[in-house]
């Protein structure tokens, strides 16, 4: 027979549903100062480089690129990963569909210390608790009034910023977090203002091996939230047929 016992959620009791704990998930930005790329006014609509979905080939790398790439590197030479992922031996899964398998014995051992015990941990889902140091957060993301994108080397993190934050258990070279946040807390709801930020991120970084995901479900996470980092080959999605729709209420495009 199977029992069913309720647990209490405290989170949904506080008053008005805040958590304590939301408030001090990001307090290690209060008076702190960070590198701050800043998008231009240009919108999507207007730029013509955003025509379809394939990346703009550049002789150059771009600044944006440049700026997550050495922050990235940066925080491997100081040790912030828990391992380093480009030793990981990658096999392909002997069948029809070549599935890739990453054998990363780092990440596992991670994650069952995490969960030693028969202990049932008590879980905020208000927090995003992904980032346990100052020096996880490589940068942020930030719209501005100025015609062009620029790079403030230090400064506070504005209002409405997505903060860029690395994953210390890494499953691909370059892998972060990308995190809207408004007044120091963690965005509930995606918005139009977030997913503006998120895709010209993909497009200013203008690199073929770069991919973001949006992560849409986590245990103990309910902030919205998304992932990227850097595959050497297309993946198996990409292969398949797009079709292209336009939403009459919003306007927006959808593949």
């Amino acid at each position: 027979m199977v029992t069913v016992k309720w647990l209490e959620d405290k989170s949904f009791l506080a008053k008005n549903g805040k958590s304590k704990q939301l408030e001090d998930s990001f307090s290690f930005l209060q008076g702190m100062n960070f590198p701050i790329y800043c998008f231009g006014i240009q919108s999507l609509e207007e730029d013509t480089s955003f025509e379809g979905i394939s990346c703009i080939i550049e002789e150059e790398q771009s600044i944006l690129d440049a700026v997550l790439l050495s922050q990235w590197e940066d925080r491997m030479l100081k040790d912030c990963f828990k391992y380093d992922v480009t030793t990981s031996e990658i096999k392909v899964v002997t069948g029809k569909m070549k599935f890739l398998c990453q054998l990363n014995e780092g990440q596992i051992t991670d994650h069952l210390l995490k969960s030693e015990g028969n202990t049932l941990l008590e879980l905020d889902p208000f927090v995003f608790d992904c980032v346990k140091h100052q020096e996880e957060l490589l940068f942020c993301l930030a719209n501005s009034k100025k015609a062009k994108s620029e790079l403030i080397p230090s400064a506070s993190v504005p209002d409405s910023a997505v903060l860029v934050i690395i994953n210390v258990t890494p499953i691909e070279y370059g892998h972060v977090y990308l995190v809207p946040c408004a007044s120091n807390r963690l965005y509930r709801f995606l918005d139009a203002r977030s997913t503006e930020i998120i895709t010209r991120l993909a497009a200013e970084i203008n690199n073929q091996s770069f991919r973001i995901f949006y992560n849409c479900y986590i245990p103990n996470c309910s902030g919205v939230y998304f992932e990227a980092c850097y595959f050497p080959h297309p993946l198996p999605v990409e292969f398949r047929p797009a079709d292209h729709t336009k939403s009459q209420n919003t306007g927006c495009s959808y593949f």
